[in-house]
C-alpha cells in the first residue's frame, strides 16, 4: 500500500537524502488513490489553517515495519492527542482504507433509493450494502473510483504510522500543483522576463 506525506518544499532534499522522521506521536501520511484531487486534499486544508506554503509529497511503501498505525479521522489524532494505533498488518490497513469507501458508497446507494429517512437507518451496515450492490454490477462498482465518492469518503482521514521512513524506501516526489517544480521556476522565469520587456 502507497501513502504520501506532504512537507514543505524547503524540506525535501533533506528527505530525500534522510528520509522521514517521525514525530514524538508517530508518522503522518494519507493513502495514496492516484486521484490528483484526494490525494492533495491535505496540502489544501494546510493552507487553510497555516501560513500558505509550497508542499512536496514523498511518496513510500508501507511496511511491516511502519506498524501499528491509526487509520482514522484527524481529529482526536493529532500531535497534541493521545490515541491509540489498532493496525498490526498492511492487510488491516488496506482493509480499512477500502471499508472507509464502501461505507460511503453504502451510505450513497440508501440515500439514492430515498432509504435514509430514519436514525435507525444510520445504524445499517453500509460497508456490507456496498459489497452486495457491487457483486455483479459494473455500474455499481464504478463508484469505487468516483471522485466525489471518495473525497467524501477520504477527507479529514490520515494514518499515523510508528516509525520512520529510511530514504531508500522513497518512491518519488510529487508537487502540490499540476507542475512541478522545474516548470514552477520556467514559469517564474518567463513572468520576471515579461515584466522586464514591459518596463523597458
Amino acid at each position: 500500500m502507497l501513502a504520501i506525506h506532504w512537507t514543505p518544499v524547503a524540506n525535501t532534499k533533506k528527505i530525500i537524502r534522510t528520509g522521514i522522521t517521525k514525530s514524538k506521536k508517530g508518522l503522518y501520511c494519507f493513502p495514496l488513490t492516484g486521484n490528483h484531487q484526494v490525494d492533495r486534499w491535505w496540502v489544501k486544508f494546510f493552507n487553510m489553517v497555516r501560513a500558505k506554503k509550497r508542499y512536496n509529497g514523498i511518496v513510500f511503501k508501507i511496511s511491516k515495519q511502519d506498524l501499528p498505525a491509526y487509520f482514522g479521522y484527524w481529529i482526536g489524532a493529532t500531535s497534541r492527542d493521545t490515541f491509540d494505533k489498532p493496525i498490526l498488518t498492511v492487510k488491516e490497513l488496506r482493509d480499512a482504507y477500502r471499508n472507509t469507501i464502501l461505507f460511503r458508497i453504502g451510505k450513497y446507494l440508501l440515500h439514492q433509493k430515498g432509504e435514509l429517512l430514519t436514525a435507525a437507518d444510520f445504524a445499517r451496515d453500509f460497508v456490507d450494502i456496498a459489497k452486495r450492490e457491487i457483486r455483479g454490477n459494473e455500474k455499481t462498482k464504478r463508484l469505487l473510483h468516483d471522485l466525489d465518492i471518495k473525497t467524501f469518503a477520504l477527507e479529514d482521514i490520515q494514518i499515523v504510522l510508528s516509525s520512520s521512513v529510511s530514504a531508500d524506501r522513497i518512491v518519488k516526489v510529487i508537487s502540490d500543483g499540476t507542475d512541478t517544480g522545474r516548470q514552477r521556476r520556467k514559469k517564474k522565469l518567463e513572468r520576471a522576463e515579461r515584466n522586464d520587456r514591459q518596463q523597458q
